[in-house]
C-alpha cells in the first residue's frame, strides 16, 4: 500500500477554507486546510474511494479495528452540528504547511489570500491524501489537503455576503429639504 495515494475530489462545496494562514483556535495556532462538503449521490464514486481508503488504512495500521466516526476525516454532516452540513458527507482536510492553491485554469498558482477566488460556499476541486495517525495524540484517519482549485461560485456560507439589492435597499433620492443637509 502506497502512502502517497491521492484522491481527486471534483465540484465539492468548501467550508472554513484556511489556505494561507492557519487559524488560531483557543489561543493556539491551527493548521491550514478546508472542510469539503460532499453530496452522497453526486460524489458516490469518490465517497466509495475514500471509504475504501479508510478501510485499507484501518486494516494496515489498526489491524482492521474500526475507529469511531469522530476519529475519521469523513463523516455524516449531521454529526458536525452545523445545519449547512445536513444531508452531506463532510471531509476535513488539513496540511502542515499551505496547500497548493490554483485558479480555475488549473495552472496558475495563487500565493496570496487577497488573490484567491476561494471562499466559504464556493465549489472547488481538491486533491487529498488520507493517512493513519497512531501516536500520543491518538488513533485517527486524517486527510491532508494537497491542492485546491476554484471551480465555481456558490452561496457564501459565512453570512458576510451582501447582495447589491440588499445594499441599496432603503436609500432614496436626496433632495434639498432633507434635514441632514442643513447645517
Amino acid at each position: 500500500m502506497s502512502n502517497n495515494e491521492f484522491i481527486m475530489i471534483k465540484d465539492a462545496r468548501v467550508s472554513f477554507p484556511h489556505l494561507f494562514t492557519p487559524p488560531t483556535i483557543n489561543g493556539e495556532e491551527g493548521k491550514c486546510g478546508a472542510t469539503l462538503m460532499l453530496d452522497p449521490e453526486t460524489h458516490k464514486k469518490v465517497v466509495a474511494q475514500i471509504e475504501d481508503r479508510i478501510s485499507e488504512l484501518s486494516q494496515f495500521k489498526f489491524k482492521g479495528r474500526k475507529l469511531p466516526s469522530e476519529k475519521l476525516c469523513m463523516r455524516a454532516g449531521e454529526d458536525k452540528g452545523r445545519p449547512e452540513y445536513d444531508g452531506t458527507l463532510v471531509l476535513s482536510a488539513n496540511c502542515k504547511d499551505r496547500p497548493v492553491v490554483l485558479r480555475g485554469d488549473g495552472r496558475t498558482r495563487v500565493h496570496e489570500e487577497r488573490d484567491s477566488q476561494i471562499y466559504a460556499g464556493c465549489y472547488v476541486n481538491a486533491k487529498v491524501r488520507l493517512w493513519a495517525q497512531d501516536n500520543q495524540y491518538g488513533k485517527r484517519i486524517n486527510a491532508e489537503l494537497v491542492a485546491i482549485q476554484f471551480m465555481r461560485d456558490g452561496d457564501p456560507l459565512d453570512g458576510s455576503y451582501v447582495s447589491e439589492d440588499e445594499a441599496v435597499e432603503g436609500f432614496g433620492e436626496v433632495d434639498d429639504n432633507d434635514d441632514f443637509l442643513a447645517a
